[in-house]
């Protein structure tokens, strides 16, 4: 008995003073509940699958990676929370949030606790225009999204002379991103010869677009432009085809990237293009082995903000491998100096334009077809031609 119980004791002394594997955390700021949490959920996908590629290829320095995430509820309050907390705490970098009316504030405050940010899915230039130089951001913001926009359906004038685009209808919701896309789209619209036939914001929770949507069928326009998120863009595109309104070219941001979108509003989403970051289908190395990681993860078909989910996590691991993870000015600098290729894209942070810290990523545009995305532009980058212009609603 006596031998048994030194046994035991030898045993569980050694569990105890064996030393822990050595990790190095970095905070995540996510949308998790509320309005925004099916955005947020995809983005903890891109998360967690990055983060099993980087620890089964040696972590950080010989040292496991992990993720301190706190749920930001969707809202700026309770993100500020998360960010004193992780700046408190000591971590060399945070990530965070999806919607930009969330990340700017938090941008402003890590920027004064001196902590690096790297910013997960919030596009509105006010971010990284003026900036900081403790925040970045690997993926597009509104500059970039609305001249891809406006730099393909000059390429559908071009390509079909016969079909002229002229005239261009804004439909846009009231929150920070959309205001932001709207008012770049509108500059480019008078910069490029499109006359703008109507602007209509509206207030998030509004389910009847009907009455603007009549209007906007009056101005005849050969391009709507609409800014939406998920519910939103649902229910404006099947009122645009209850209510006749046709145009030429439908492009609907953020709302049309989610596969939900085809499920929801099935054989209306073809023809319907959105702007995002990376897609399936792009012609970049790799990108095809990521969906497959991607889907597996997921359970189900994935969009491009898991993919800025594992970028922005890629990004934090290739700055930590060559900074000082307790110094979080080493942090920044390594940062500062990103220089890598991605399956997602190539990411190095560059101040011009008014910018700092903004990766000069290229948009691709997704055009519906047959139910499915499909990348057609650039053209360089894409996997078909787009499929133009747009029937009528009562032809199809």
């Amino acid at each position: 008995m006596r031998i048994a119980i030194a046994a035991a004791l030898a045993a569980t002394l050694s569990v105890v003073g064996a030393p822990a594997q050595a990790q190095v955390e970095i905070g995540v700021i996510n949308s998790l509940s509320g309005n925004f949490a099916a955005f947020g959920e995809r983005y903890r996908t891109g998360l967690q699958v990055a983060l099993d590629e980087i620890n089964a290829n040696g972590g950080i320095k010989g040292q496991q990676l992990t993720l301190s995430i706190q749920d930001d509820r969707s809202e700026a309050k309770s993100a500020l929370a998360a960010a004193e907390s992780f700046a408190s705490k000591g971590v060399p970098l945070v990530i965070g949030s999806y919607a930009s009316s969330i990340t700017g504030p938090l941008a402003q405050f890590l920027t004064r606790q001196k902590v690096p940010l790297i910013v997960l899915g919030s596009a509105d230039d006010s971010i990284t225009k003026p900036g900081s130089p403790w925040v970045f951001r690997a993926k597009h913001n509104s500059t970039i999204v609305a001249k891809a926009y406006f730099d393909y359906f000059d390429h559908l004038k071009n390509t079909k002379k016969d079909v002229p685009l002229e005239t261009v209808a804004m439909l846009y919701g009231n929150g920070a991103w959309p205001t932001s896309l709207a008012k770049e789209g509108k500059r480019l619209a008078s910069e490029r010869g499109y006359k703008v036939v109507g602007d209509q914001a509206y207030d998030q929770g509004v389910t009847d677009f009907r009455p603007i949507l009549n209007r906007f069928r009056g101005a005849n326009a050969d391009v709507l432009y609409i800014v939406s998120y998920a519910e939103d863009g649902v229910a404006i595109t099947r009122q645009m085809r209850e209510v006749g309104l046709n145009a030429k070219v439908i492009a609907i941001d953020t709302s049309a990237a989610l596969p939900s979108f085809v499920q929801q509003v099935g054989e209306s989403a073809d023809y319907v293009a959105t702007a995002v970051s990376w897609s399936q289908d792009v012609k970049y190395p790799g990108a095809q082995e990521l969906y497959e990681r991607l889907k597996a993860k997921a359970g189900g078909e994935p969009s491009f903000y898991e993919a800025e989910g594992y970028l922005a996590l890629m990004v934090a691991a290739d700055a930590l491998r060559r900074a000082d993870p307790k110094s979080r000015e080493s942090v920044r600098e390594a940062l500062a100096a990103t220089n890598i290729t991605t399956p997602v894209t190539t990411v190095s942070f560059k101040s011009a334009d008014g910018f700092q810290g903004q990766n000069p990523i290229r948009s691709l545009i997704l055009q519906i077809q047959d139910g499915k995305h499909v990348t057609v532009f650039p053209e360089d980058l894409a996997a078909k031609p787009p499929q133009h212009p747009t029937p009528e609603w009562s032809s199809r």
